[in-house]
């Protein structure tokens, strides 16, 4: 069987598309309440190694703080928050270049 250029090119394309598909996206997980600790832990994965991310916890009833986490080589962050108020809490995460990659809510009850 003989492939052209054509069919060589196809097929490349093909490869390519198929492999952007399997990329997997920044994603963060935030816990629905805060643990036994008094605290909560705000994780990440498949970031760019070595840069840092903002994680910022908004209240109604604050001014919202910015909490920045470096990310490990291995593309992942973890850091932890204990809430100074009880209620509702907002938690967005942005990579270093300011854009959102990520957000979820958790309470606080004592």
């Amino acid at each position: 069987m003989r492939f052209g250029l054509r069919s060589a090119s196809a097929l490349f394309i093909g490869l390519a598309l198929g492999a952007s598909a399997w990329a997997v996206e920044p994603y963060v997980s935030v816990p629905s309440a805060a643990g036994v600790d008094g605290t909560v832990q705000i994780k990440g994965a498949a970031l760019v190694a070595y840069t840092n991310v903002t994680v910022r916890f908004a209240h109604e009833g604050m001014t919202p703080i910015d909490m920045v986490a470096q990310v490990t080589s291995k593309g992942t962050f973890t850091t932890k928050f204990a809430p100074p108020i009880v209620g509702s809490y907002l938690v967005t995460v942005y990579d270093s270049n300011g854009r959102q990659i990520g957000q979820g809510r958790f309470g606080h009850f004592r």
